[in-house]
This record gives structure tokens, sequence and C-alpha cells, in this order.
């Protein structure tokens, strides 16, 4: 069974990772720009964040799914730039997690050193214009060629870091009339080596500095060995990472809502009696009371994913549970602060950025629908 109880070795990490937010990193990153932070970028890569589950060997931190859910609880906490911490999240879990788990060893010994230091910068190519929530009725098209490899035609809409990206996992449809069922392919696509051009970033409501826009692939060519797992399989490297973004991504949602609890706390307390009523004490009891609850959710799932026990309904229940208490409770902590929320940007700029929370990584409805359906509904 698992503990909830981190071990003297995890405790060290979370430790020396904040030492290193507070003192590093956070100097490197201005929550309110629109531009991706490079520098604060490559200043993470030197303690490997953007690899943290990615085994020592090809050159990440080597930690397993608890570990990480606690790594990036503790950079959603210490680093106010939530769209920062999207972006590594992102890089991480839809993207250099399945190159590790699904790429041959000639791929992994190639991308995942530059992908777990910084030097490259990876974004996810799924969703499509018309595909909606039904991600697999995909229009971009994956045709073989004699050769061995595939001539890739289509785009792809709302991929966060695909602006400044080096790297895509992108899916196409090898047998559109198959979809998921042995009919799309997992690819990774090298800018260097592949042709294919990104939009404009797109302005959005929050999450600023993780810029999100379109792919092109115009007969894009891609050689035969740039396939993640095998032609055909892409549904399975594509619910992998899932899991994967499901299970550790809200994590740093997790570690933000606790930042902006412990200022509230300490907002009211340093505010002249009377200000605030003892309804407000109790609103912020009620919203500790249900991340409290969020929060051992996701150790139990993060827990049974390092622990290799696949748990979709688990990863679906954590990343609801997760997004939908952050939207509801930045909201909540705006209203019940009244205007001293304006003293510190952080409430308002946590409440813009959380907006997408429901959305990305499968809406909530999405994720009804995986538990509706593990429970024969």
């Amino acid at each position: 069974m698992y503990s909830f109880a981190p071990s003297e070795k995890q405790q060290q990490l979370q430790i020396s990772l904040a030492e290193f937010i507070r003192q590093e990193l956070a100097p490197l990153l201005n929550p309110d720009a629109k531009t991706f932070p490079s520098e604060a970028w490559a200043k993470a890569g030197e303690q490997r964040l953007q690899g943290l589950a990615i085994p020592e060997t090809y050159g990440g931190c080597g930690l397993d799914a608890m570990d990480v859910f606690l790594a990036l609880e503790t950079l959603g906490y210490h680093s106010e730039d939530n769209g920062f911490n999207f972006a590594i999240s992102a890089h991480l879990l839809a993207c250099t997690v399945p190159v590790w788990l699904f790429g041959t060893e000639g791929l992994k010994a190639e991308y995942l050193p530059g992908l777990s230091n910084g030097a490259r910068i990876a974004a996810n190519a799924m969703t499509e214009p018309a595909s909606g929530s039904n991600a697999f009725r995909m229009q971009t098209t994956a045709l073989p060629l004699e050769s061995g490899g595939f001539m890739l035609h289509g785009n792809k809409c709302f991929s966060s870091n695909a602006p400044v990206a080096d790297v895509l996992v992108a899916y196409a449809a090898n047998d559109p009339e198959r979809a998921h069922m042995g009919g799309i392919t997992a690819f990774l696509i090298d800018r260097k080596k592949h042709s294919f051009s990104t939009g404009t970033p797109l302005e959005k409501a929050g999450l600023h500095t993780c810029p999100l826009g379109d792919v092109f692939f115009d007969r894009t060519q891609v050689e035969a060995h740039f396939v993640l797992g095998k032609m055909g399989r892409g549904a399975l490297v594509f619910n992998r990472s899932m899991e994967w973004e499901r299970s550790c991504l809200g994590a740093t949602h997790i570690g933000n809502m606790q930042r902006l609890l412990d200022k509230a706390a300490k907002l009211i307390k340093n505010t002249d009696a009377g200000a605030f009523g003892e309804a407000v004490r109790q609103e912020i009891a009620y919203w500790q009371a249900q991340l409290d609850a969020v929060r051992i959710n996701g150790y139990a799932q993060a827990w049974q994913l390092s622990q290799k026990k696949a748990n979709p309904r688990g990863a679906a229940s954590s990343k609801l549970l997760i997004s939908e208490l952050y939207k509801k409770m930045t909201v909540a902590l705006c209203n019940c602060l009244g205007e001293k929320q304006y003293l510190d940007g952080d409430f308002n700029r946590s409440q813009a950025d959380a907006l997408s929370s429901t959305i990305y990584s499968g809406t909530s409805e999405i994720q009804k629908q995986i538990i509706a359906q593990s429970i024969g509904l």
C-alpha cells in the first residue's frame, strides 16, 4: 500500500528543488511577460527539470512518478509563473516521456539528453481544428512510402510550446477508417530534419509564457526510424502519455493553490482586525480542506503510476478533481478577498491561468466519460 508521508529522499528532493527555484530560477521568470523565458528554460535544464522521469542513462533524473509529482508540486508552489510551469510539464509528460517509453534506442540516445537538459524544446501535436474532443478522428495523414518512411500532410492546432519547439511528438492517420484501432501512428519530428512550419503564438487569457500555436505539415517526409512504437499503434503511445500527464501535471496546480491559500491566510492575519469577517476565514478553511483531499487523491494516483500499475480511471479522476478545484478556488479566493487581492497579482493571474485547466489533457467531460466507462456505464 502507498504512504502519503514523503520519504527522507523525497523530502530532500523538495528542499533542494525549492532552494534552486527561489534562488536561481524565479529571478529569471516574469509571470506577466508574453514571451517564452528562454534563459529560465536553460537554467531549469541545469537541474534536468525537463527530464525528471527520464532514466539517468539517457540524461534525466531517474525519478519515478511519485517523485515527479512531488517535484512538480514544489515547482508550482515556488514559481509564480504558471505558464512556465505548464511549459515544463507539457514538454516532459506529453513529449519526453513517450520518446523514452516508445522510441528506438537510437532515438532515445540522440534526443533524450537534449530534451532533459533544456537544449531542446518539445511540443505535442495531436489536436486538430475539426476533431474536437474526439482526438483520434484526425485528418492529418501519414502516407506510407516505398522507401519505408511516411509522408505527413495536415495541420494541428492548440499545440503548447509549438512556436518555439525544436521537436514534435506528432500523431497522424495511416488508416483513417481504423482510427485508434490500428490506424494512428506516432512520430518524433525534428525541425532541423523535417519540413514543418508553425504559426505565430495565439493570444490567450492566461499561461502567457507558454506559447500556443498551430503546426502545419505540407507533404513532410519522415523516415521510418522516427516512428514511436509501431505503425498503427499511436493510440497506445498517446494514451500512455496522457496517463502520465493526467497523473502528474496537476501537481503544479496543487502547488499553486497551496501558495495562494498561504498568501490569503497571511494577508488576513496581517490586515487590521475587522477587515475580514469570520465568513472569510471559514471560506479559506473550506478551500484548504478541499485541497488536502484532492492532494491525497493525486498522491495515490502518482503512486499507482510509479508502481507501473495502469489505472486510466485513477488518472482521469485525479485530473478531473484537481482541475475543477483549481478553477473554482481561484475564483473564490478573488471574490472573498475583495479589493485586497489586487495587492498581489498572483491571485488574478492564477484565476486567468486556471481557465484552461479543465480543457487541456482532455476536457472534464472526457475524464467523466473515462470514469463512467470504467464502472460499466
